[in-house]
């Protein structure tokens, strides 16, 4: 599955992004409904639920094979030399001939013995399909986690362009302040100069941003899986400091990541299903045994001989034991065997490499955790300094008392404040959403 960013920069490349707000019209949805609209729509959910039935149809298609099997049985042959209707039944019994042979019959068969090939078949069957519902499971946590990610990104842009967009107005305003000051003789022209420069720069960023927060809605609505028609979702909410679960040490999150990641427990009963077809493959060189019996009847056409009483037709039933051995089958029964143990093996090396991928996952998500905890109190005391401080400086400039040059730095100071504080409050949810993902407790 696509990571969010990788969905976002194959949009950005595509889309020819206007430079203006969102549409106003816009559906707003919170998480809940964001998530719930992606386990009902999200074109992955549906594939992997689409492979969970045809693993279960493949189970019962299996399952059919211990039972009896009924079928008609009808053939119709033309003899190069006239043939008897059925075989006689005693020595000197009188018979039909002729060249035309035609015969129905309802055949059974049931069978007995297959030197456990079935019976490891049924058990694969069974093993792949719970490998696939738990692959389902694990692409539902997915998704929560990708929707929930660009959740509270979207949220994060929202705020950055409240930020540049403050910044914006507070620049415009204090613009018209200088051009008042110049024209009283009270501020050099160069102030005026440098104030409409950095107006300029925010403009041009508050549009980037602006596009930015339109690329990820149509990323939303690709996770959705629902027709935009033409309008791409938006979210709605406030972001927040989110109550962060308790993070245990390194080695217990790794087994608790072992023992509920659905994907792992996938890739364990995939490689248990793969050693059962071991067993069924050499079960082959096993004899087989089954019980067969067929009841129909049988006609004759193009009559050459029939003594006076007999009739052109005969009902016939059987019942009876077949058994199968194996005695030569040119190495296939040896390579079939020789080829499920090297999937087998194959399969073992991927489930040791998906334990490193989640060692490798649980300690990032920490890592991440721990210093979106940081961050996030950093930026919030950095976001009211800054505020204080562009406060005074302003103040300053406004008596005569400083320079312009101070005051641009401040506002930007500011700006970069809070958007670094938004972002930190979205990676700090974000982190906590990746360790539950990491640990198989993020359930939808």
């Amino acid at each position: 599955m696509k990571t969010c960013f990788n969905l976002c920069l194959a949009l950005s490349s595509l889309l020819p992004l206007p430079l203006q707000a969102l549409e106003s019209n816009a559906p707003l949805l919170t998480l809940e409904q964001a998530v719930q609209v992606a386990l009902e729509h999200n074109p992955d959910i549906a594939s992997a639920r689409w492979n969970a039935d045809a693993a279960a149809a493949a189970g019962d298609t299996v399952r059919a094979r211990r039972l009896p099997s009924l079928k008609l049985h009808g053939s119709y042959d033309v003899a190069s030399e006239d043939q008897r209707l059925f075989p006689a039944t005693a020595n000197g019994e009188a018979g039909v001939f002729g060249s035309d042979l035609m015969a129905a019959d309802a055949v059974l068969s049931l069978p007995l013995f297959t030197g456990g090939r079935l019976r490891s078949t049924v058990s694969a069957a069974e093993l792949l399909r719970q490998a696939a519902e738990g692959g389902l499971a694990y692409t539902r946590e997915t998704v929560v986690f990708n929707v929930t990610s660009l959740f509270y990104n979207m949220l994060a842009q929202r705020e950055v362009i409240r930020s540049f967009e403050s910044a914006v107005s507070a620049t415009a305003e204090h613009r018209h302040s200088i051009e008042a000051q110049v024209e009283a003789q009270k501020a050099a022209r160069v102030d005026l100069l440098r104030a409409e420069v950095r107006l300029a720069e925010l403009k041009e960023k508050l549009t980037r941003e602006r596009n930015t927060l339109t690329i990820q809605r149509w990323a939303l609505a690709a996770l959705l899986g629902t027709e935009t028609g033409g309008t791409a979702p938006d979210v709605g909410g406030d972001l927040l400091p989110v109550t962060m679960s308790s993070c245990p040490a390194a080695a217990d999150c790794l087994r608790m990541a072992l023992a509920q990641r659905r994907d792992y427990q996938a890739a364990l009963q995939q490689t248990q299903a793969q050693d059962e077809s071991i067993k069924a493959s050499r079960a082959g060189y096993f004899p087989t045994l089954s019980l067969q019996a067929s009841y129909g009847g049988r006609w004759i056409g193009n009559i050459s001989d029939q003594p006076a009483g007999s009739d052109d037709s005969q009902d016939i039933g059987r019942i009876g034991l077949v058994a199968e051995i194996p005695l030569f089958e040119g190495g296939a029964i040896r390579a079939q065997v020789r080829e499920q143990t090297a999937r087998y093996h194959a399969r073992q090396e991927q489930v040791r490499k998906l334990e490193l991928l989640i060692r490798t996952e649980v300690e990032i998500a920490r890592a991440e955790m721990a210093s979106a905890r940081e961050r996030t109190e950093a930026t919030a005391k950095a976001v009211e300094q800054a505020r204080e401080s562009f406060r005074i400086i302003r103040e300053k400039y406004d008596l005569g008392k400083g320079v312009i040059v101070d005051v641009l730095d401040a506002q930007a100071a500011l700006v970069l404040a809070e958007t670094t504080y938004a972002r930190a409050l979205a990676d700090l949810a974000v982190s906590d959403a990746r360790r539950k993902l990491a640990t198989g407790e993020l359930t939808p």
